[in-house]
């Protein structure tokens, strides 16, 4: 389905070889440290372009302290719980294939792999475990769908998102027909006026810090499908782009299922820097009459 839009083609008039448009497309990030190494000694790579490598090299390097760094973190989280006598607690099984047309659905669409840089890799990666927490809370969770999940970005996870209680799935048009598909995005036309069942809530996985705006809008248009972007002008005063986190519109979602509100969904998730005065007021107006 949404496929990051490729690199310029470098055999066109600006003269440069094939060699220049390898690089350009950035495989080097599935290259081995040899393969990285040797490249540095390539006298057709760019200043910039040995930058980038050096900058893999260095990922790759740290891999196994940052590795270790994670399994410390879980042995003393599980430390102080047991030292506080907290158990963890057991869920429900929520994915399921039966009843599809009844069960509400959110998927993140992870095909712009190559649109990021690995640290805006590492960024996703903690939403989309962020977003797996919340839904296991949740007293309304939803399916869960993971689609076009890849090396680069599952290295960056908890090894154990392989047992995570969600779906892996292919693209989103490899998995749902198009009927069944909703596209979020800041763009879009049409207001989100309610979560169906049976319905496909695509978000876009993509952290590029502005660098990318409209390319989910304009490639639901081009395949199609429809979009819609969640309610927040309609439902409060904001200051800033409308652009979110992937967690914070999975979030809303949530917690829209939970309270029937959009305005309280959005209020209860919004970051309060992108909420103008106003609109924080009535938050503190809402969380004192809870």
């Amino acid at each position: 389905m949404m496929h990051a839009v490729s690199e310029n083609d470098t055999n066109s008039t600006d003269g440069k070889s094939s060699d220049d448009g390898i690089l350009m497309d950035h495989n080097y990030r599935k290259m081995t440290m040899t393969e990285l190494k040797d490249m540095l000694g390539n006298e057709k790579v760019s200043k910039n372009q040995k930058k980038k490598i050096n900058k893999q090299i260095k990922w790759l390097e740290t891999a196994d302290a940052r590795k270790a760094l994670r399994k410390k973190r879980k042995v003393k989280h599980k430390e102080k719980n047991i030292a506080e006598g907290r158990k963890r607690p057991k869920f429900e099984t929520i994915t399921t294939v039966e009843d599809f047309h009844l069960l509400c659905h959110i998927a993140v669409d992870l095909s712009f792999d190559k649109l990021m840089t690995n640290r805006d890799i590492q960024k996703l990666g903690k939403q989309i475990a962020w977003c797996y927490k919340e839904n296991r809370r949740s007293t309304h969770p939803v399916q869960y769908h993971i689609c076009g999940l890849e090396e680069r970005l599952g290295s960056s996870l908890d090894p154990s998102y392989k047992n995570w209680d969600v779906h892996f799935d292919k693209a989103p048009l490899e998995s749902f027909p198009k009927d069944k598909i909703t596209y979020l995005t800041a763009e879009s036309e049409n207001v989100l006026e309610e979560f169906k069942p049976g319905i496909v809530y695509v978000i876009g996985g993509l952290v590029d810090h502005n660098h990318q705006k409209g390319l989910c809008q304009r490639l639901a248009d081009e395949n199609g499908i429809v979009t819609a972007r969640l309610p927040l002008e309609e439902n409060i005063d904001i200051k800033t782009r409308r652009v979110l986190t992937v967690n914070h519109v999975f979030e809303i979602l949530l917690a829209y299922r939970e309270t029937k509100s959009w305005k309280e969904a959005i209020l209860k998730i919004m970051p309060q820097k992108k909420l103008t005065p106003t609109s924080r007021k009535s938050n503190n107006v809402n969380d004192s009459n809870t």
